[in-house]
């Protein structure tokens, strides 16, 4: 008779050496993310940078447009002034 045995037989070896081969391709993958996340984060700087760059030529532009639209502004305007009751008084008098 004859049974099958498994007989688990674990080398300090292929252990170690597992261990040191996931720790490094661990390391390796976690650089490349890193190095993705980075270049990401410095497009996406670089896309604000120029956002604001239009925003702020943008702004320049109207401030001169402003101006110069209130330089040819500069025509005198009269206030008139009207005092509803001085109106109406003296309407009331002479209807009466």
């Amino acid at each position: 008779m004859s049974f099958i045995t498994f007989d688990l037989i674990i080398n300090p070896i292929v252990v170690s050496v597992a261990v040191i081969g996931g720790a490094l391709a661990g390391f390796v993958l976690g650089k490349g993310k890193l190095a993705k996340a980075h270049s990401t984060i410095r497009r996406l700087e670089s896309d604000i940078v120029a956002s604001n760059q239009e925003t702020l030529e943008a702004q320049k532009v109207y401030v001169a447009l402003e101006a110069r639209f209130q330089e040819q502004e500069a025509i005198p305007v009269i206030p008139m002034k009207i005092s509803g009751s001085k109106d109406s008084s003296s309407k009331e008098k002479a209807t009466k």
